[in-house]
């Protein structure tokens, strides 16, 4: 009863957590007190209380008799009440702990620039990303991430709403200034169940004193949080990543540009330029390196140069990355990326992303990377369980919602898949790449209509995705003429050319005169692409892209062997089995080439092979697809409707 007492008291009063364990050890101390009383002293029949006398003084015929079960029951239900007393408080424990945890959940929303130099916008968010990285390295702190807390710039949100959206007690609100050589930064920490400022305070530094500002606004937020920083914490917290401040700036220039929504070209080339700059400047600076590494391994996982002088580049600064940081987790975070863009390696960048979840647990960054190389091999159900995890532990991140959407889709989970695609547009209305998917999503479900024509409306023109969208939307709505119409506008470029697919204007206006039976036309264009494409094949005989769409070329004029060796070509050089993404494209162009070379019963193999594995061909993808029409009169077309229904 007193332990229940002291436990519903203990919040109202303000008790620490250890306050019940305290008074449980004072009731076993008691427990022995009473044990040794009980054995000194009798209760005698009277009821009253004499010293227990020796055996040898009391006859046998002296003996009380009396019935012992009563005593047995009382042991039994010692031990039992005992049981759960500990029980009570091991479970209370943990939920204490939990609640802790909870209770010092925080975000670093963006900072405000207060110069009039908009180029220091992104040096606003460097200093801003590296407090939040600090909060992060606090084993206590729950730290919502980078992209999760991106939405709220210059939101006219309330900070109870911000909180309730993000999940947080607390968030932390800055603004920068600069003037000379002088960097200033107010801080406000704020209770965000409340709306009550906790604490506020203004950083004065020199520009070469920048790392003192970022961990001394670290530690004072620790502190009114009233969080104990252990010295393994206080150590990663003031250390420094290089020495040289002009090097750190053109660092975090370099992360502002990779940070951009998805992989837009431009900025990963001035990442590269800043990231390249900060190690000539700081030829130690393993940070630097580690993202050089990732930036130059993207441009060949993206496909933007398969030279083999951009992989010995990425060798050259993951070497020195590990070289200069071998116990940063952070480098090996990067080292887990730049094995999966430069080598789809899947052994290494695992090992290297374990040793970064050591030194940074629960970290979004380790749990997205995680996710995405699960997506890699086509482990879907444990990519989207991971990404589920991540969407509790920073649930604004659109990333984060925008993967997870993509996996549902693959896995046929049309409905899911939407309301998570859904989430990421709603939280990142600007962003393109949700819409895109949305629109892949639907055409897998019921086929282009007007809800996906309505989602590709907010693409740009610019995006590398815009005129592969927007030509099949239109064709798969039978709207041959806007197909052609989008091809031949000048202001669009002369092709497909994305991670996924490259392919010039004339493979694709080829496909609709072939479908409207126009040969002429369809052969003329089969033939313009088949020159261009040998030509790309020529240059970059490794990119699987252009030996794809070579196949399909040589298909459409009837080379027949030709088309078969090329699409094989693109099989050998990214499987299935080593990207369970971007080796689709060969795997369905496969199908599409056995398709227009009249090789039905082998078109219809791979297409059960197809349907049977996770992507997005479906029994709708395959009706509105004008390349795989001239089966829908096979028998085996109707077996297929039977066998592979759509899930809803």
């Amino acid at each position: 009863m007193i332990l229940e007492l002291v436990d519903i008291i203990s919040d109202p009063f303000g008790l620490p957590d250890w306050s019940l364990k305290v008074v449980f050890f004072i009731f076993i101390a008691g427990l022995v007190l009473v044990v040794i009383l009980s054995w000194i002293y009798d209760i005698q029949p009277e009821e009253s209380i004499a010293k227990t006398e020796s055996s040898t003084n009391i006859k046998l015929a002296e003996k009380p008799t009396r019935s012992i079960s009563w005593k047995i029951a009382s042991y039994i239900s010692f031990v039992v009440i005992v049981a759960l007393i500990v029980l009570n408080i091991i479970t209370r424990t943990s939920q204490s702990s939990k609640r802790t945890i909870l209770e010092k959940s925080i975000a670093v929303l963006p900072f405000h620039n207060l110069s009039n130099d908009s180029t220091q916008a992104c040096f606003c968010d460097a200093i801003r990303e590296e407090i939040l990285n600090h909060l992060d390295k606090v084993e206590i702190f729950s730290v919502r991430s980078r992209t999760s807390s991106d939405q709220y710039r210059n939101t006219e949100k309330t900070s109870t709403t911000i909180g309730e959206e993000l999940k947080v007690n607390y968030l932390l609100e800055g603004s920068i200034g600069f003037e000379a050589n002088e960097i200033k930064v107010w801080v406000q920490l704020i209770n965000a169940k409340t709306d009550k400022l906790i604490w506020s305070d203004d950083f004065i530094r020199e520009k070469v004193q920048i790392f003192s500002i970022q961990s001394d606004i670290a530690k004072s937020v620790a502190a009114e949080l009233k969080v104990k920083l252990s010295p393994e914490e206080i150590e990663k917290i003031e250390k420094t990543p290089t020495e040289d401040t002009e090097a750190y700036q053109a660092y975090m220039r370099g992360r502002y540009y990779a940070n951009q929504p998805h992989f837009i070209h431009e900025n990963y080339d001035r990442a590269l330029q800043n990231f390249q700059l900060a190690v000539e400047i700081d030829t130690g600076f393993a940070l630097a390196y580690g993202e050089l590494a990732i930036t130059h391994a993207l441009f060949h996982y993206l496909r933007w140069d398969l030279s083999e002088s951009r992989l010995e580049k990425a060798d050259q600064a993951a070497s020195k990355a590990l070289k200069f940081g071998p116990n940063l987790p952070e480098v090996h975070l990067a080292m887990g990326y730049y094995y999966l863009y430069a080598y789809r390696d899947h052994k290494q960048q695992k090992e290297h992303w374990d040793i970064a979840e050591k030194g940074l647990p629960n970290n979004v960054e380790i749990i997205k990377a995680k996710a995405y190389d699960l997506q890699t091999q086509g482990r879907w159900e444990e990519n989207i369980e991971l990404l589920e995890r991540a969407a509790i532990l920073s649930p604004n991140d659109a990333d984060i919602h925008s993967e997870l959407g993509m996996g549902l889709w693959f896995s046929h989970r049309y409905s899911d898949a939407e309301h998570a695609i859904n989430r990421a547009i709603t939280i990142s209305p600007n962003e393109q790449w949700p819409y895109i998917l949305k629109a892949y999503n639907i055409w897998s479900w019921k086929g282009p209509n007007k809800q996906s024509h309505d989602a590709l409306k907010h693409v740009d023109m610019e995006d590398d995705w815009y005129l592969f969208s927007w030509y099949w939307q239109e064709v798969g709505e039978g709207n041959f003429e806007a197909a052609l119409q989008l091809l031949s506008d000048p202001l669009i470029s002369d092709g497909v050319d994305n991670k996924m697919f490259a392919r010039p204007k004339q493979l694709f206006s080829a496909f609709i005169y072939q479908h409207l039976d126009d040969n002429e036309l369809a052969q003329r264009d089969y033939k313009t692409a088949a020159i261009f494409l040998e030509k790309k094949v020529g240059e970059i005989p490794d990119d699987p892209r252009y030996h794809n769409a070579l196949g399909l070329a040589y298909a459409g004029i009837g080379r027949r062997e030709e088309a078969i060796k090329e699409v094989t070509k693109a099989l050998e050089l990214l499987p299935l089995s080593e990207d369970a993404v971007y080796g689709l494209p060969a795997a369905i162009d496969l199908a599409i080439v056995y398709t227009m070379l009249g090789e039905n019963d082998l078109a219809f193999d791979q297409i059960e092979y197809l349907l049977s594995i996770p992507n997005y061909i479906t029994i709708v993808w395959l009706d509105w697809d004008i390349r795989f029409a001239p089966l829908k009169t096979h028998p085996r077309y109707k077996e297929l409707l039977k066998k592979y229904p759509v899930q809803q």
